[in-house]
């Protein structure tokens, strides 16, 4: 190719460009590399057909994303997911595609070999937009989530034979039943040498690297495995696509899985790109202009049919709006059918012109995408009145709860130990082979891969964990690690531990806690400072009244109680304003374990004068009403707890931010006013205790329904979200309303 180093620069600026530009409209990187082809090759009249080297070049794009699939394809996994994979995902294709091919063969005049591959083609959605787009939402999780994991799972198993057809209808010298007996003969003896080398080789040639700890080395076999499974199967007669996807199911059940795919994200996304420019570079611009309104036709019919044939087949399992979200999410036609119908162009078994226009509706159909699965909950509500349940994320989605453990040596053994023994949960990350081994026979649970792996960090979501620690002795390993993590977030919490000043020195750019000390001692401090929250609130809870407490005088002994009452709401309020106030998660933690500790023995002094036999009828009245409190004091916390993680979450997002701030700035308000009540209870107090409970929580409903209801546009992760936060505001008023009571009947018998 003539000027190839000018194509180059301006194919980068006009893709970076475009997409600077797409992603502030949550339009993924995908599109921009389409549109960026297509613009380049208007402009400097470049042609995809016939350059030999970029159309290797891009198919090698598609061969690194099946290894990556095949990774993985262990067979639990598929297991864990037969119903949404095999049953729906081959409904939806086989139907899908064969309604398609009977409305090309009728209203298209398409000869049946065309019209069925065709049809298997428009069946196809688009795994990286939709994937991406439910990762990041969180609703993977939600049950259409699940069946869009499982259909897509089997799209792109189904691309195999729907490539595999193209070969066999295209060729005219041998007949069907030999070719597929060829076909066969030649599959199996495919399988048969990718099986054997990587059941009794592969494990042992990454053993090996694994011992060199050179990331250039690691790289190069996974090429070599990536390109040479490719190449088998190309030789055979097969896609090179075909044989990468083998080449990953052989690594996707071995301990290097996850570092072989954070390796090799990079060459995928950078072939996937030059993949969509060359995707782009087949659009002839002229054609768009004279065939848009039949292109509008094809995209409206194309996704309504899909949209309408995934929702009839998932209605007979699933409730009506799961399904037609599915459908919603599915509707559009994927990135792997811009490669079937290049095939059926570069094939001629299509007419140029007829592909060049589904194409171009291929990727207007991905440009919606974003936006329809954004409003995917608005559209679901016009036909179905389901609710949005299924769509709420769970607290622990807010906040995590698990440690992360970078290394397995002698140190970080010892620190897994003592986070065993202190019941806090954690994931061990190596990349030794032998720490990997040692860790799966001590029944941890361990990753192998670079701890300094943004991919494999985010994928063991650290953004979510309470802490993460790193074992090693060497500076410069520390740095790494450290670093990948600002990178992911500065804020993130790490514990490092290193061997002087000096060394501490040269980590304080990172945001980070540093240890000095050795192994055992440094381990025992690390954890010690995760779990001395429960320690202390133990210690600190019986000291300060148990010596105080008598069963003779039970009446102090009821003023006692009360006073301690007054501390359980004084925590609450502290661990609601750790989490408004953005603190460490072990400082909340602190809060929680403390309003456990005397929760429990508030209850065993309560229930120890109960039997006693020592009181009065107005001491007995006393400790009814103590008692109720203590039951609503233990609700609010655990609605507190809940609407806290909430709150951090509406506040991360622009529409909801100044409703998070009035309700924190309410609530706090409250909590105040009934620590005055339960330290001093005058009338006053009271009073203006009961202003603001007032009411039956209309105003609740009312700010759930203009959010909910087209005043502002919120994802569907934020909308469960705010239902559950204005439920718990809900509840929240009715105890403050409650404990106010009680503490007006207190006054009375006192």
């Amino acid at each position: 190719m003539e000027h190839l180093i000018p194509i180059l620069i301006a194919t980068l600026a006009v893709a970076t460009l475009l997409n600077v530009i797409l992603r502030k409209f949550n339009i993924p990187t995908v599109i921009g590399y389409i549109i960026a082809g297509a613009i380049i090759g208007a402009v400097m009249g470049i042609e995809h057909h016939g350059n030999k080297e970029l159309e290797h070049i891009a198919e090698f794009g598609i061969v690194f994303l099946m290894f990556t699939i095949g990774l993985e394809f262990s067979a639990n996994h598929l297991l864990s997911m037969k119903r949404e994979v095999f049953l729906f995902g081959l409904l939806q294709v086989v139907v899908t595609g064969a309604a398609f091919a009977i409305i090309s063969t009728t209203l298209f005049d398409l000869s049946a070999k065309s019209s069925i591959i065709a049809g298997l083609g428009l069946a196809l959605s688009s795994t990286a937009i939709v994937l991406k787009i439910l990762n990041e939402s969180g609703q993977i999780k939600a049950e259409f989530g699940r069946n869009s994991l499982g259909i897509l799972i089997f799209q792109d198993i189904a691309v195999i034979p729907i490539l595999l057809m193209v070969t066999l209808f295209t060729n005219d010298d041998k007949s069907i039943g030999v070719l597929l007996g060829e076909t066969a003969i030649n599959a199996l003896i495919v399988l048969a040498i990718l099986i054997i080398i990587g059941r009794f080789f592969l494990a042992r040639i990454f053993k090996v690297v694994a011992t060199t700890n050179s990331k250039e080395i690691s790289m190069g076999t996974i090429l070599l495995v990536v390109i040479g499974a490719s190449y088998l199967a190309h030789h055979f007669g097969f896609s090179f696509s075909l044989g990468a996807f083998i080449g990953g199911m052989m690594l996707a059940d071995t301990i290097y899985k996850y570092e072989v795919e954070a390796d090799l994200i990079p060459f995928r996304n950078l072939l996937l790109g030059v993949f969509f420019v060359s995707v782009g570079l087949q659009i002839d611009l002229n054609l768009v202009g004279e065939k848009i309104l039949t292109i509008i036709m094809l995209l409206a019919g194309i996704m309504l049919v899909k949209a309408l044939v995934i929702y009839l087949l998932l209605a007979i399992w699933q409730g009506k709006k799961s399904a037609l979200k599915t459908a919603i999410t599915l509707s559009q036609i994927g990135e792997f059918s811009l490669v079937v119908f290049s095939l059926l162009m570069s094939t001629q078994m299509l007419d140029p012109t007829i592909c060049q226009t589904v194409m171009i509706t291929v990727v207007c159909s991905m440009i919606c995408t974003p936006f329809l699965i954004s409003n995917a909950d608005r559209i679901a509500l016009i036909f179905t009145s389901e609710s949005l349940d299924d769509d709420q994320i769970s607290e622990d989605d807010v906040l995590g709860e698990h440690v992360i453990l970078c290394g397995y040596d002698s140190f970080g053994r010892a620190v897994s130990d003592n986070l065993d023994n202190a019941k806090i949960k954690h994931v061990v990350v190596t990349d030794n082979t032998d720490d990997y081994i040692k860790a799966r026979k001590e029944n941890k649970m361990v990753v192998f891969g670079d701890a300094s792996d943004r991919v494999i960090l985010e994928r063991l979501n650290i953004g979510k964990a309470m802490s993460t620690v790193v074992t090693a002795d060497e500076i410069d390993r520390i740095k790494e690690i450290t670093a990948s993590i600002s990178i992911i977030d500065p804020k993130l919490k790490v514990i490092a531990k290193v061997l002087n000043d000096e060394e501490k020195e040269e980590l304080d750019e990172f945001n980070h806690e540093f240890i000095l000390d050795g192994n055992s001692h440094a381990a025992s401090l690390m954890v010690d400072r995760i779990n001395k929250s429960r320690l202390l609130a133990n210690e600190t809870a019986r000291l300060q009244f148990l010596d105080k407490f008598s069963l003779d005088d039970p009446g102090l002994s009821l003023d006692l109680l009360a006073s301690e009452q007054a501390r359980l709401l004084d925590i609450m309020s502290h661990s609601f304003n750790a989490l408004r106030e953005h603190r460490d998660i072990m400082s909340i933690k602190a809060f929680h374990e403390s309003f456990k500790v005397l929760y429990e023995i508030i209850e065993k002094m309560l229930q120890k004068l109960s039997v006693s036999g020592t009181l009065a009828t107005k001491e007995f009245e006393r400790l009814n009403v103590i008692s109720d409190n203590q039951r609503i004091m233990e609700s609010m916390n655990h609605t507190l707890e809940a609407m806290g993680k909430e709150l951090r979450g509406l506040e991360e997002v622009d529409a909801t931010r100044n409703l998070a701030g009035v309700a924190i700035e309410g609530l706090d308000a409250i909590l105040m006013t009934l620590k005055d009540v339960a330290v001093s209870p005058s009338e006053e107090d009271l009073q203006i205790l009961e202003n603001l409970t007032a009411g039956e929580g209309s105003s609740m409903s009312g700010i759930r329904e203009r959010y909910l209801n087209g005043e502002h546009t919120l994802p569907p992760s934020v909308r469960g979200l705010l239902v559950s936060t204005t439920g718990h505001m809900d509840q929240l008023k009715d105890q403050f309303g409650a404990l106010g009571s009680n503490y007006k009947r207190l006054v009375k018998l006192s």
